[in-house]
């Protein structure tokens, strides 16, 4: 039995990339075979994309090319070896034009986790949508999410119609405010993402470690917020702690240890070898609590955020005192107690896996079915 998974892939992301390994190896340890379909959207690549020299426009483009082209070429040739050795893709690629083809080479479809459906990032890309799929008992999702907490007007009406047709559906966030219920009789579940699925000691030994401090705070943001730099550097000067920042702008901070040019395994290192992680990242936050770091969050401040995602994660554990708020947290000296949110990680852990279970068995028995009539 194959499954064709679709999510965000080939991107340098620690997140996404680590997501999809997750999920990939979860569905595979369930005993089918799980490939990540090749599918390129063009908006997606665009972000992405390490601009050659020749397409520079304008001097702020090229200030940026020549702080950036090194790292940024060191940073891809780490995530492209991570894809090639640790993902298993589809033999062929694909776009909006041929990608109705894989209806021929898979028993079923999930799309997840990540941002999948948060139309924003995608460019309005229903790819992400199965809307591709011919057989509706092929189209489940798990762990996808919308990223924000509510919809535009507009979009609400056309997802509803494409997620009628899905057979199972698996979100990470409960649902945006003004997202119609799909059917009465559908089930709409919530589920961990993928990089909850695999265990602390399985992340560590994929994990590899290029630092040579031995207490340091990891700093690593994706979210516009000013303010934990602040909280980093009295977090700093109250522990006496090193500020490892990591990051792929252009912005150096001079006051900190910049490391720009690392890929996924690298990242699992800096977070399980590091004494404090100071994040406004999702991902950031969720292998902090994998590897039960003492961790400090911050959301975003802007008007288009997506907070949402972090905040379920935050709400599930009780960890909202761990939040930065005005660049300040009075926990600095508390140690997080683990023991109830391990129950609960565990708990929600199994419910999960049983979901993913779900599908891969209902699979099984389709086939063996169908092998009946025909024999």
């Amino acid at each position: 039995m194959k499954i064709g998974m679709l999510t965000y892939h080939n991107t340098n992301n620690f997140g996404g990339a680590l997501q999809t390994y997750a999920l990939q190896s979860v569905i595979n340890k369930l005993g089918v075979e799980c490939q990540v379909i090749d599918y390129r959207s063009d908006v997606i690549s665009k972000r992405y994309k390490v601009k050659k020299f020749f397409e520079i426009r304008g001097l702020k483009e090229l200030i940026k090319y020549l702080i950036n082209s090194r790292s940024e070429k060191k940073t891809k040739l780490c995530f492209d070896n991570f894809y090639k050795n640790y993902i298993k893709h589809s033999k062929d690629s694909y776009d909006k034009g041929n990608i109705s083809k894989t209806n021929q080479l898979y028993d079923k479809f999930i799309v997840g986790s990540d941002q999948v459906w948060n139309l924003s990032l995608s460019g309005m890309d229903y790819t992400y949508f199965l809307d591709f799929v011919y057989e509706n008992s092929k189209k489940n999702s798990y762990a996808a999410s919308f990223g924000v907490s509510s919809l535009e007007e507009g979009e609400s009406s056309k997802i509803e119609k494409l997620l009628f047709d899905f057979n199972n559906i698996s979100i990470r966030e409960p649902k945006p405010e003004n997202f119609i219920n799909i059917n009465e009789d559908k089930v709409v579940n919530i589920n961990l993402d993928p990089t909850f699925l695999i265990k602390s000691d399985e992340w560590s030994s994929l994990s590899k470690n290029k630092n040579k401090e031995k207490d340091y705070i990891l700093l690593y943001t994706v979210a516009s917020n000013p303010e934990i730099f602040d909280f980093a550097k009295e977090l700093s000067a109250k522990t006496g702690c090193q500020i490892l920042y990591v990051h792929h702008t252009h912005k150096i901070r001079f006051d900190m240890n910049n490391i720009r040019d690392i890929g996924p395994q690298e990242f699992l290192g800096y977070i399980k070898n590091a004494k404090y992680v100071v994040t406004t990242s999702f991902h950031g936050v969720a292998l902090s609590i994998n590897f039960k770091k003492d961790f400090f969050y911050a959301l975003s401040n802007s008007t288009n955020n997506f907070n949402s995602r972090i905040t379920n994660i935050i709400n599930l554990l009780d960890l909202s005192d761990r939040q930065i708020i005005n660049g300040q947290n009075d926990k600095i000296n508390e140690a997080i107690d683990y023991e109830s949110i391990n129950e609960t990680l565990e708990f929600e852990r199994e419910k999960s896996i049983t979901f993913l279970k779900h599908i891969v068995n209902e699979t099984n028995m389709e086939i063996n079915n169908v092998n009946t009539i025909n024999s």
